[in-house]
């Protein structure tokens, strides 16, 4: 069948809206038709050619929709099912899923190919027939979308999906590293650095999770006054002087430094912003490094001396170390109870014509928390 999709060819270029040619599932496979989906700073990452892929290439990784046909094999999904696509599948067979992290899942080995997981490729140009490769399995940057049923999961059918495709990575991701990587005690303090839609949604998962004191750090202004919007208590502007910002810190702290701290930044700010989420816990405290730094950085701005003499630690997060097949659903209870705000994460909605212009939102980095293509 064609469609329509958004195709990047080049780093720093605009992507092409052009039609695709998009072969039916295999076995093990479910064709989508995309409602929604989100603009996530990942993607913009291989825009800007941070995170290497092969292309040409479809993006777009935090997607929701319509399930319009299933490959052989396939029991978890039928034909008309709602769904949410994750960008990490899971196969529920390895150590990794039987351990309790299924998002570390032995199939994520596949994610860089650009292919499926048999090796193959299901989308073209339909002008001439030129192989297209996928992101993550998933490409919703796209009219539709065929993906393995290791990367969905089924909803009900009430549930807004253009609000709910922000679980398929960006408000899993954020809200899962407050509530899963670490556990918050009430009363306990955070330091959140980066606002964007993952550190929105850390606050929001801290904040539920009772802590006392939640300090958000941006470099912009209108980024910190979301942050109060969503639980943040006390908010401090980035003017890229750190010993400034741990001084306020230490004075909110009464001289102890948080408990914990989250950076979501990552990118080529690694080094101030993993520095000043360090540098802000406490002796004993514990620091999430959540944002995506270059692949090519081999350097951490953390010397050795200073994990041993103050016996802090920091641990990598991926996807919220969430196990989605039960944190989604669990979070869906929590929108639908108002304890968390989906549609408060969305800053507006565009159609896919409108991609290149998000991306160059997202890189401004003040005027968006989520934008979410409707399709």
């Amino acid at each position: 069948m064609r469609m329509k999709a958004a195709v990047l060819y080049e780093v720093q270029q605009p992507m092409v809206i052009e039609e695709i040619e998009l072969d039916p599932p295999k076995a093990g496979e479910v064709m989508i038709k995309m409602a929604a989906t989100g603009v996530c700073h990942s993607d913009v990452h291989y825009f800007t050619g941070h995170m290497p892929r092969e292309k040409p290439i479809i993006l777009g990784h935090e997607g929701a929709g319509v399930v319009t046909e299933v490959g052989a094999g396939v029991t978890s999904v039928a034909q008309g099912d709602h769904v949410v696509l994750t960008f990490l599948p899971s196969c529920g067979r390895c150590r990794w899923c039987h351990t309790g992290h299924p998002n570390m899942c032995d199939l994520g080995a596949k994610l860089r190919t650009g292919k499926m997981l048999d090796g193959t490729s299901r989308m073209r140009r339909a002008s001439d027939g030129l192989e297209i490769n996928n992101l993550l399995l998933i490409s919703t940057y796209a009219e539709y979308s065929v993906c393995p049923e290791d990367s969905v999961l089924k909803v009900e059918k009430h549930l807004p999906l253009e609000k709910i495709c922000l679980l398929g990575c960006g408000f899993t991701t954020g809200f899962g590293a407050a509530t899963n990587a670490i556990h918050i005690r009430p009363g306990e303090t955070v330091t959140v650095v980066g606002c964007g839609g993952l550190g929105l949604a850390a606050i929001q998962g801290a904040k539920l999770s009772g802590a006392g004191k939640i300090i958000a750090v941006d470099i912009h202004e209108e980024k910190l006054t979301m942050a109060r919007k969503f639980g943040a208590t006390h908010a401090i502007q980035n003017r890229h002087d750190a010993d400034a910002i741990i001084k306020e810190i230490e004075e909110i702290t009464w001289g102890v430094g948080t408990d914990y701290s989250m950076e979501f930044v990552g990118a080529d700010q690694t080094d101030e912003t993993a520095d000043i989420a360090f540098r802000a816990i406490r002796k004993g405290g514990t620091m999430l490094m959540v944002g995506v730094g270059m692949v090519e950085k081999k350097t951490f701005p953390i010397t050795p001396a200073d994990l041993t003499h103050w016996q802090k630690t920091v641990q990598g997060v991926l996807f919220g170390d969430a196990q989605f097949r039960s944190d989604i659903p669990r979070y869906i209870g929590l929108y639908e109870q108002g304890k968390i705000d989906l549609d408060g994460m969305v800053t507006r909605e565009l159609g896919l014509d409108d991609i290149n212009g998000a991306f160059q939102d997202v890189l401004a980095g003040n005027k968006v928390a989520r934008q979410v293509i409707r399709f």
